[in-house]
């Protein structure tokens, strides 16, 4: 058990100086996995023996005991960072060596065929990708058209042609509302790309094409509490633009 799951179960054992002790401990905890009894006790402005009950009134033997729960916790810190940090860098170095072995012209060809595309971002990372997209498509002379989940209706569903491209962007690729709307564009005979994690899902199968990225995900604190890295979305984003240009440039000369 940590020390902040003991402080909760007997914090109503616990009086004022005691609470002071522990908001300084846990601001401090590798500074006070290093100090003697008698050190915490003054910078914290009590006696030692506040201290030693402090400890006790969370079911510890005494100081010796709580040094032992900081100097570990502290370590498993460290190694928690040190372990993401690993987890993240080397993440990136393999979806980037991953995108620039893949062949992106199945996708150009279809944006460069298409009459219009549009592109929809499943979510608050997917829909800033899209529109980052449409940013470098248009400082490239293509005009790409990013359009948000409230604005999906009929009217859409009637203004779309079998002419035009709609690029969808989902990690998962199951998220309901994506799903429902490569669904409806296949129905309409719409031309799909699709971009998500490598794996299998609903959305990559309902699309023309695909292009896969690769995510991390770690544990940046030793409350294990997840993160999923999906930077790379970015990165995918301009190595498309740059692969589209030089489609382009080699279908005009």
């Amino acid at each position: 058990m940590r020390l902040e799951e003991l402080v909760n179960k007997y914090y109503d054992q616990l009086n004022q100086n005691d609470v002071y002790i522990w908001r300084y401990i846990v601001s401090n905890k590798k500074k006070c996995s290093k100090l003697t009894i008698e050190e915490l006790a003054k910078l914290c402005n009590v006696s030692r023996t506040t201290i030693l009950r402090f400890a006790q009134k969370l079911s510890l033997k005494g100081f010796s005991e709580l040094k032992i729960y900081l100097k570990w916790e502290t370590s498993v810190e460290v190694q928690v960072e040190t372990e993401a940090i690993k987890t993240i860098c080397n993440g990136y170095t393999r979806a980037i060596t991953d995108i620039s072995n893949r062949d992106f012209t199945g996708a150009c060809k279809l944006i460069y065929e298409a009459n219009r595309v549009f592109v929809y971002g499943s979510g608050d990372i997917q829909m800033a990708v899209a529109r980052q997209l449409k940013m470098m498509f248009l400082h490239g002379g293509e005009c790409l058209y990013d359009f948000e989940g409230l604005s999906i209706d009929a009217t859409f569903f009637k203004l779309v042609t079998p002419k035009d491209l709609v690029i969808l962007i989902s990690l998962n690729g199951e998220s309901s509302k994506v799903v429902e709307l490569a669904k409806k564009m296949n129905l309409n005979n719409v031309k799909i790309l699709s971009i998500t994690k490598l794996k299998d899902n609903t959305l990559a199968s309902l699309s023309d094409e695909s292009i896969y990225i690769t995510t991390s995900e770690i544990n940046f604190d030793c409350n294990y509490r997840s993160f999923e890295s999906t930077s790379i979305l970015y990165v995918l984003a301009e190595v498309l633009f740059v692969s589209y240009s030089l489609y382009k440039n080699n279908k005009v000369t």
